[in-house]
């Protein structure tokens, strides 16, 4: 499987405390083509941080309600525990996305 930078994806999250999982939505940024991504999670929250991007167009993405991506949670995730794709961020979704995460690791965050 491979995914695309701005992908959004359903991923079983496993309780650490208990049996079970959750399905979480997710955004890829980067698959590098092993069994890994790093994404970023996706909370129906309200913005609580600079690094939390309101999406504009949450439901061109297949979300079902106002969706956050929260940056400073960034992950690398099994693609085994993918349950499936939902959609892709729209182009200002994505162009909003990427210009604060290379704000975030150019040093540049706090401006």
């Amino acid at each position: 499987m491979t995914l695309q930078p701005g992908e959004i994806v359903l991923i079983r999250m496993q309780f650490h405390q208990a049996a079970g999982a959750k399905v979480r939505p997710a955004v890829v940024l980067l698959d590098t083509g092993d069994n890994d991504f790093v994404a970023a999670p996706i909370t129906s929250k309200s913005r609580s941080s600079e690094f939390d991007l309101a999406l504009s167009e949450w439901q061109q993405a297949g979300l079902n309600v106002a969706s956050t991506i929260r940056l400073h949670k960034l992950t690398a995730l099994a693609k085994i525990d993918v349950a499936r794709r939902i959609g892709v961020l729209s182009a200002s979704d994505r162009a909003r996305l990427f210009e604060l995460l290379s704000r975030m690791f150019s040093g540049n965050a706090l401006r």
